[in-house]
């Protein structure tokens, strides 16, 4: 993940995910309603800089938990229809995994 405006990427663990959003653990917190590029991968599917927004962020024992919620439909999200039939691909994957 990166913040709009910066170059230095954050990594964290996704804990939940759908099409719509991530919540992903981070080492530090990112203030509420921020814009930021989501970079999300599963086996060899990859989706890079999808556009989002922090609706949340909460500390916790092992960082902050970041609520962010996708703007696919954004004029600055580049190729919509394929990061959306990506990330409805990556969804069908991550539900498949938690039904597991």
């Amino acid at each position: 993940m990166r913040r709009k405006g910066r170059l230095h990427r954050l990594e964290g663990l996704a804990t939940n995910f759908n099409r719509h959003g991530v919540a992903i653990v981070l080492d530090q917190p990112i203030p509420k309603e921020t814009t930021v590029y989501v970079t999300l991968s599963n086996g060899d599917t990859r989706v890079d800089e999808v556009i989002g927004v922090v609706h949340n962020c909460i500390a916790q024992q092992h960082g902050y938990r970041c609520g962010i919620q996708f703007r696919t439909q954004s004029a600055m999200q580049f190729d919509q229809e394929l990061v959306e039939a990506t990330l409805r691909l990556l969804e069908a994957r991550f539900k498949t995994r938690c039904a597991e």
